[in-house]
């Protein structure tokens, strides 16, 4: 702390203005891609990447995997949420690009793990079933609002394979939280659409501005000014589970269409791949 109150906004300000003019990371990627042959654009149209890439006559790309005359879209991460990082590679997968991510260490390395053992989802157990990450958007149930759980710990999405009556297997997706199935749905199909009672409880803003809850049956069992309040006394949205079959657009692959670049005082340390 300073005792010169003017001095210490100088320093604040002087700092500021030091990290607008530091390169972005992806200012950074494009630099070191022009410099094999690349020609680097910024583009404006909302959706396109931070920085566009395009092969010269002679480019010669720094990664085996990039094949020639490939673009290359380059996006520096916030963050490695999981639906960032897994749209970021599809939309420059559909769009025939190969996507470069460029982040700090540690977003990068959380990044690459989002995409590889298997990509976009969470973790596989032995059987082969999968546990999912969350996407941003909540679910609904028609007019009743959307889904809710009251639970001290993390909310999970998870499938399970078991053996049909006819033989065949039948994959379940199961809703669990302090280490007990509170949903479950047979398939994704299902859940696009819950029946009325297919959560604990729902919620939703009524007409008074405030946030209701209510039980399996109709019953009205809290009332909150505010998510966060309701939040506060543990009923919890339910999330959407990023089943990946399901929420990357057909044809799109993962596999081999990214590198996570580690970018650390405005140069390239490394290029994470799976």
């Amino acid at each position: 702390m300073t005792d010169d109150p003017a001095r210490g906004r100088r320093e604040a300000t002087r700092q500021a203005g030091s990290a607008a003019r530091r390169p972005s990371a992806a200012a950074t990627v494009a630099a070191h891609f022009e410099a094999s042959g690349y020609d680097a654009t910024r583009p404006t149209d909302r959706g396109e990447p931070d920085r566009l890439l395009r092969p010269g006559v002679a480019a010669d790309p720094p990664l085996a995997r990039i094949e020639p005359g490939e673009e290359l879209a380059v996006e520096a991460l916030p963050s490695a949420d999981p639906t960032v990082v897994v749209d970021t590679v599809a939309v420059a997968s559909g769009a025939g690009r190969f996507a470069l991510l460029a982040a700090d260490r540690r977003t990068a390395e959380a990044a690459r793990d989002v995409l590889t053992d298997p990509p976009a989802v969470r973790a596989v157990d032995d059987a082969g079933d999968r546990t999912f990450y969350h996407v941003p958007d909540r679910l609904r149930v028609g007019d009743a609002g959307f889904g809710a759980v009251r639970a001290d710990g993390d909310l999970v999405w998870r499938e399970e394979t078991a053996g049909g009556v006819t033989g065949g297997d039948r994959t379940r997706l199961l809703l669990e939280a302090d280490g007990r199935v509170q949903a479950a749905f047979e398939g994704y199909p299902e859940l696009a659409c819950p029946a009325p009672g297919a959560f604990p409880y729902t919620y939703r803003r009524e007409a008074d501005k405030r946030v209701h809850v209510r039980n399996r049956d109709g019953r009205e069992v809290g009332v909150y000014n505010s998510i966060r309040a309701m939040k506060a006394d543990a009923y919890r949205p339910v999330p959407d589970p990023l089943v990946p079959e399901v929420h990357l657009p057909e044809g799109v692959r993962l596999s081999r269409a990214w590198a996570v670049v580690v970018v650390e005082d405005e140069e390239i340390v490394e290029f994470l791949r799976d």
